[in-house]
Parts: C-alpha cells; structure tokens; sequence
C-alpha cells in the first residue's frame, strides 16, 4: 500500500473517531429536541452537521475507492471476491447520510430509527458473511449452504420465541423487555446445543460407544462437503489458469470408467464427459490438434492428476491466448497445485463412496478377474506394500502366474511357501530394474530413481521423506517416478512369466 493511500485509510478512522467524541460530549452534531424518540425526526441538525454529513460522504467515497483499487490488484480470484463484497457493504453503508439527511436535516416526513439499524444490519451481517465465507475457502471449505441452512433455522426459532414473548406481555403484563431477552436466549441456547451434547457425551459414553457418536456427528458434516467441491476447484482452476493465460481450463474426475468434467475455466461448449482411455498418461502431454475429440479438439496441454499409482483425474487446458504452446516454466508451477487437486479429488471421491454405501447399507463389488497377461498397477503396488507377509502374497494374484507355480515344482507346496515364491520372484523382477553399473554415482543419478525408490520405500521400509532428501527430488517428482517404476515393474513379472 503506497502512503497517499494509507493517508486515506487514516483520515477516514480519524473523521469517523472524531464524530464519535463529539456527538458524545457535546450536541454540535445532533440536539435532542421533543417528540418520539423512536424516529429520527426527534433529532435536529446541530452547527457541524453539515460538516459531518460531507465528511460521511467523503469517507464512503474514500472507502469504496480504496477497497475497489486492492480488489483491481488482488493476487487470486478469491480476494478479489472478498474485498468485492466488502465494496458491495459500503455502498450500502452509505445509503446513512441520505437517509440522516431526510430525517434531521430536512425533516420531509418521519423516518424510523430502524431504518438507519436496518441499514448498519445488512453491513455487518455482509461484512460477517464475507469474512466467514473468506476463511472457510482458505480452509477448503464453503460456506453457502450452511449459512441459508442455519439463516433458516435461526429466523424460525426467532420468530417463535418472539410471538410467545408478545403473547406474555399482552395477556400476562409482562416486561416490554422480554421481547428482546427471550429471543436471545434462544438463539443461544439452539447455537451451544451441539456442542453441549458432544460435552456430556464424555461423562455417558465411553470407549467405542462415545467414539462411534463423533464420528457419526462427522458425518453429518461431511454429507455436504462434496457438492462444495465444484465451487473450490473452479477458484483453484481460476488461479492456475490466469498467469498463464490458458484460454480455457477444465478438471475432469474419473470414475467407472469415464472422465467427468466437474470444474470449469472459461468454458464456453457443454459438459464434456469421456472415456478414460483417451486420457490416460504417464506423465503430462503437450497435445497437437486433434489429439482430443470435439470441442476439445484444440486443447494444448493435459496433465495427469494421481494420487499415489492411480490416475483419479486429468487437467486439460486451452492453448495460451499468446501463443500456440505452454513455456516448460509455466509447466513446472502446474505440477504441485496438480498433485494437490489429485489429492482433493481422490478425498472426495472416498468420502462420496463412504456415504453411498451408508445409504445403500451395501458391500463394494468384489474385484474383477485379473488378467494374467497385464497385471494391474494396483495389484502390484499392493504386492510390494505387503511384501514381508507371506499370506498375503500366497493369496495376491501375482501367485496364479505361471512363473510361481514353476518355481514350486518338485517342491513343498504349502501356502506359506508358495508367499516365499512369490517374495523371491518380486524381488528377482526388482533388480532386473536396477542400472548395470557397478559402483553408483553420488549423489545418484536420474536412471537410478525409480530402482532405489522401490527398493528402498518397499524392501528396507524407509521413509518417503528419507529416500527424497536422499535423491533431492520434490514429492511430485518422487510420486511420478514411484508410479512408472512400479508400471515397470509389473511388466517385467508379466515379460517373466511369459518367458518362464
């Protein structure tokens, strides 16, 4: 912020405390004459209301410049959002010195106090909602539904409390003032409900009991945060498309064997929907025209969204409106925000499942035949995480192959034995992967990534963290090359068997 503009944000707190002290010890702003004190009209102008009023002005002004100015430059859509919401509440905040004007000043007909509470009311409550709703999208939440939900609730239970309240006073004589306790209390009361039975539930639950009830009270929140998960991705979409004027962006999820579009950036066509083999990589892909079926056929750019070994979505951007390809830095800052929608969309997509089978009260499907002659990625990955338990790997899929069963002739053929099998021919596969030269170089060079990372993440059990800081990559690039090393792996088991 440059200094003419903190001397603006200044002045304004120092014209609004000024009028503050001085309409609180003297009656230069407003005197109080006769009448009801209920209306506006009870208060007449004083000899520095003039002053004031156009100093109120000159504050909105100021205001909604400097607030209009920040959301001009504001880094991401999502302040630009925040402080756009805050001009929206000055402005309205403004509408005071028209209304004060009517009232005092020129005294053209009664104005209720209300009125100038109703106006203060829609501020805060624009300024509370856009505070609320900024901090839960920092915490990649949303807040929309949940506002209108318990708006609704609040106002009913207002309501109610405040027609009791009038029907004490006018039948029983009760105070005027209960009319304002009795709702309070019981907002109060509704809003400390939750939390107050989630307390007494550690004095009359214990163990799995009290454990069960929180995680059920969690569901009830988690039922709604995937339909929020559209309006997060398109403000992440929005950030990464931006600096690097991609003409259009889109995230597709996969699921059931096809891509859905769930998130959009200047999409101007209709939802695309299609089948996850056109979208399957690697790694990412600069396209050439008509690599993509209508309307996509001029996408420039798809990146592969995985977490862990499974590709659970693919981001697809438009050529730059500048160009006819992405510059490799502009490629580089889309790989760690990708690796993180991955893992919002895989969140997502577990807790859609989790809610679907709670409803349906129904099992997952049994898994599909395997096909010996191409072993899943994921049947490998689960080899090699249960690589030291022999009962597993007697039962994984892998043991059907050929390779094993040879491996066993002649031999004892009990179940253990046959998970031994298995742990020698996985390890066999593994240092087929490993470089041919003898001394390895320090630090490591690139062809030995995906060998060490197995080797080291499934044989010795040692930390990601540790085998990164060992080769210096980032945790995209370790995902990356541990996802190919491992698709590397499973075709030489399948290259041995055949072979075998």
């Amino acid at each position: 912020m440059n200094s003419w503009r903190w001397i603006r944000v200044i002045f304004a707190y120092v014209v609004a405390i000024a009028a503050i002290e001085v309409q609180a010890f003297t009656q230069i702003l407003f005197s109080v004459e006769g009448g009801d004190p209920l209306y506006l009209n009870s208060l007449r102008a004083g000899p520095l209301y003039s002053m004031f009023g156009i100093a109120l002005i000159g504050l909105t002004i100021m205001s909604i410049i400097n607030l209009a100015r920040s959301a001009y430059i504001a880094p991401s859509e999502i302040v630009r959002r925040q402080l756009m919401t805050l001009v929206s509440a000055t402005v309205i905040t403004g509408l005071i010195g028209p209304v004060s004007l009517i009232s005092s000043g020129l005294n053209l007909f009664p104005m209720p106090m209300v009125v100038m509470s109703a106006v203060l009311m829609v501020f805060v409550s624009m300024v509370g909602y856009g505070v609320a709703r900024y901090s839960a999208l920092v915490e990649k939440r949303t807040i929309d539904r949940d506002f209108f939900y318990n708006l609704i609730g609040i106002s009913i239970v207002v309501a109610l409390y405040t027609l009791a309240s009038w029907a004490l006073v006018f039948y029983y004589r009760a105070p005027n003032v209960i009319v304002i306790l009795i709702p309070l209390l019981g907002v109060l009361t509704h809003t400390i409900l939750n939390a107050a039975s989630r307390f007494l539930d550690q004095f009359f639950y214990h163990g799995d009991t009290r454990h069960l009830r929180t995680n059920l009270h969690n569901l009830r929140k988690l039922a709604g945060e995937s339909e929020s998960m559209k309006v997060l991705l398109e403000q992440i979409l929005g950030v990464l498309c931006g600096p690097i004027k991609a003409s259009y962006g889109l995230i597709l999820s996969h699921q059931n064997g096809t891509a859905r579009q769930i998130a959009e950036f200047h999409w101007k066509w209709s939802r695309v929907e299609l089948p996850i083999h056109l979208l399957n990589a690697d790694d990412l892909l600069h396209l050439e025209p008509n690599f993509l079926p209508a309307p996509l056929e001029n996408a420039a750019l798809l990146v592969p969204l995985y977490f862990e070994s499974e590709q659970v979505g693919t981001l697809l951007l438009g050529h730059p409106v500048n160009g006819v390809r992405f510059a490799n830095v502009d490629v580089d800052r889309l790989l760690y925000p990708a690796d993180q929608i991955a893992e919002a969309l895989y969140i997502n997509r577990q807790n859609t499942e989790h809610l679907e089978q709670i409803a349906e009260i129904a099992n997952k499907p049994l898994p599909a035949p395997v096909d010996q002659s191409n072993i899943p990625v994921q049947v490998t990955e689960n080899v090699l995480r249960n690589l030291s338990d022999y009962l597993y790997l007697a039962d994984s899929p892998v043991a059907e192959m050929k390779i094993v069963k040879a491996y066993l002739a002649g031999g004892r053929k009990t179940h253990v034995e046959r998970g031994k099998a298995v742990h020698s021919i996985v390890l066999k596969a593994l240092e087929q992967m490993k470089p041919d030269e003898e001394n390895p170089p320090n630090p490591l060079s690139r062809e030995w990534y995906p060998y060490t990372i197995l080797h080291e993440a499934y044989v010795k059990g040692i930390q990601n963290r540790d085998i990164m800081g060992k080769l210096y990559i980032s945790e995209g690039t370790f995902n990356r090359t541990r996802r190919a090393a491992i698709l590397s792996l499973a075709r030489i088991l399948v290259e041995m068997d055949l072979s075998g």
